[in-house]
């Protein structure tokens, strides 16, 4: 295997895996691996690897000898905690939600360890409607990023319209004033067509791209694309499979949100929305701190749920706030040394069976992917089962927060689709409840922004463009934990 060395890792084990433990696992890799079911390139490699790390694995003698020469585990360098809504899942007729939030830390500290390179490409609408203003301050906040990268980052320069012009290539050997020349000589014209931008900051990363460096694609836009959507997407999957990440910059409110939302996390990154250009430079200085700050080049959440659950929805948290979509497979993104992950899980439990006093919501584990290596760490979501008469607990706090302050998020949504059903009376109603919530917190600001975008409603039967996008980006701010645990038990 290209990456996974390690026999435990092979098989998504614990090093203290129990026999059975081991044979489960085993016969869930072979399901998965084997050449008659596994079409794609390394399929055989990859099967005749699992054969020998269980042939070690499940041979006690065998076993003890490889764990005796084994290396210390990666994994313990990383924590993780699962903190539940309700301590048991209740014997009833009907489905039931319980949420779960997952935390993952490194106990490696930066100090430890080097900044990681970046292997970045900047992509840059320079449409018609980036004219004046918003073309100035894009320009001297790319001028001021590309002094501060080290030498041994790479990086290049895409702008796009209805084409895309690479500006400053990847093999570029770095000169200031000539980068400077070519950044200061941008102009804005032509339409919006975001493909052809990501598609040459894609394979700009490529021509470089390396385990030793956090690879990652930076958009900025103030437009929609049409029609090139789906290419978009598949797009994202492909820098996806190749842990290339993809993060979006809207700015004003022209750009489609739900489209850049949809982009970014398929790739394991995050979308942005500033109101004014000059936020800019500090959006880029600090997504590209942040990436410099990680601890792995990717995260990966595979998830295999039990029969009868239904992932409803999957939130992080931290370090930034993005709803991502509820897959079996979910890109989390880099893991900080300053930052850990929060992820909260919504799901749907149907009836459970009668015979059982434990149920195993769902079998996980976490691909951790650093320099030169990846590791797994298994994850097993279950509750205790009891019976309807005992007393309910409340969830913990952090926990209760995030889900009340989701439930706020999921207002403005609920709108937007009364909206898109001719219900603009609902729609007005939700807002105004959205209003007095928020009031409620201290959140007076956004209150506010919400009882004009209501009477907005009321009148047009719709959002406005700015509305709509402050109050979306506001409430999804609102997620974000009020205290950040520094240890995990």
């Amino acid at each position: 295997m290209s990456e996974k060395t390690d026999f435990y890792n092979r098989l998504n084990l614990s090093p203290n895996a129990s026999e059975k433990e081991i044979r489960r696992a085993y016969r869930q890799a072979v399901k998965k691996a084997h050449p008659d079911v596994n079409k794609q390139d390394g399929a055989t490699r990859l099967f005749l690897d699992i054969q020998e790390a269980f042939k070690v694995l499940s041979d006690p003698k065998l076993k003890e000898a490889y764990d005796e020469g084994r290396e210390p585990s990666e994994p313990s360098r990383v924590k993780t905690a699962v903190t539940y809504s309700r301590p048991a899942l209740y014997r009833i007729d009907e489905p039931q939600i319980i949420y779960a939030l997952l935390h993952i830390i490194t106990t490696q500290k930066q100090q430890e360890n080097p900044e990681l390179p970046i292997n970045i490409a900047i992509v840059l609408d320079t449409s018609t409607s980036m004219q004046g203003r918003r073309m100035q301050l894009l320009k001297a906040a790319t001028r001021e990023i590309t002094r501060d990268l080290n030498e041994e980052d790479r990086f290049s320069i895409i702008t796009f319209n209805d084409r895309a012009n690479v500006l400053i290539p990847s093999y570029h050997e770095r000169n200031v004033s000539q980068v400077e020349a070519k950044i200061n000589s941008l102009i804005a014209e032509g339409g919006t067509e975001i493909f052809q931008g990501l598609e040459a900051g894609f394979h700009e990363v490529r021509k470089v791209i390396t385990h030793n460096y956090v690879n990652h694609i930076i958009l900025i836009t103030d437009g929609h694309t049409y029609g090139d959507e789906g290419n978009c997407l598949n797009l994202a999957e492909k820098a996806a499979e190749m842990d290339i990440g993809i993060s979006g910059l809207g700015i004003g409110n022209e750009w489609n949100d739900e489209f850049l939302d949809e982009v970014t996390t398929t790739a394991g990154g995050q979308s942005f929305y500033i109101e004014h250009p000059k936020e800019v430079k500090d959006f880029l200085k600090g997504t590209i701190s942040n990436l410099k700050k990680s601890y792995s080049r990717n995260i990966t959440l595979n998830i295999n749920k039990s029969a009868g659950v239904n992932l409803l929805s999957v939130f992080r948290l931290l370090p930034e706030v993005t709803p991502l979509s509820p897959t079996a497979q979910i890109q989390l993104g880099s893991l900080k040394y300053d930052k850990p992950h929060q992820l909260l899980l919504e799901l749907l439990v149907k009836p459970l069976p009668e015979d059982i006093e434990t149920f195993l919501i769902a079998d996980a584990h976490l691909e951790i992917k650093r320099k030169k290596s990846s590791f797994t760490i298994p994850l097993a979501l279950n509750r205790p089962i009891s019976s309807q008469e005992e007393e309910p607990v409340p969830p913990p706090d952090m926990l209760y927060r995030a889900i009340s302050r989701l439930t706020l998020y999921r207002l403005q949504e609920k709108a937007q689709e009364d909206l898109k059903k001719g219900k603009p009376d609902v729609a007005y109603q939700r807002m105004i409840n959205l209003a007095s919530h928020l009031m409620s917190k201290g959140e007076d600001s956004l209150a506010k922004t919400v009882m004009e975008e209501a009477d907005h409603i009321k009148s047009h039967h719709t959002f406005s463009p700015d509305g709509k996008k402050q109050i979306k980006y506001g409430t999804r701010r609102m997620m974000l934990p009020g205290n950040i645990p520094e240890d995990l038990p």
